[in-house]
């Protein structure tokens, strides 16, 4: 079944800059992770809210790329209920340029964040 969720923010600069996935069910590692992706901008912007007992955040940073052109994106979170545990499935795009495309010459750290209805259970990422 698919399970909506919102964009909290998307994009190609963060200051996370590890290849990373992970699900988020508190504020201390919400405030937390918010600082350190933000950390390269001037001034930072406020961290989001999120009702943490209605809501997760689902986060995946691809880490450092050599050019623009690169993008991540999360496009469907679908839940299932396999025996008795439910389950979670991330599915996550990645792209990068085409021979010949112009880009941007400089490094570049894509992200996707989301806010989804809070689940218990496994999560599964998906990555085509």
């Amino acid at each position: 079944m698919n399970v909506d969720f919102t964009t909290i923010a998307r994009g190609s600069e963060s200051g996370y800059q590890s290849a990373s996935q992970m699900v988020i069910d508190n504020s201390e590692e919400w405030i937390d992770l918010w600082q350190q992706h933000t950390s390269n901008a001037e001034p930072p912007p406020p961290v989001p809210q999120v009702d943490f007992t209605r809501y997760s955040v689902v986060v995946v940073f691809t880490g450092e790329q050599p050019t623009g052109g690169y993008s991540v994106e999360i496009l469907s979170a679908e839940t299932s209920v396999s025996q008795t545990q439910q389950q979670l499935a991330i599915t996550v795009e990645h792209r990068q340029p085409e021979a010949g495309d112009f880009v941007t010459e400089a490094l570049t750290y894509p992200y996707h964040i989301i806010r989804i209805p809070k689940i218990d259970g496994k999560v599964v990422f998906k990555h085509i």
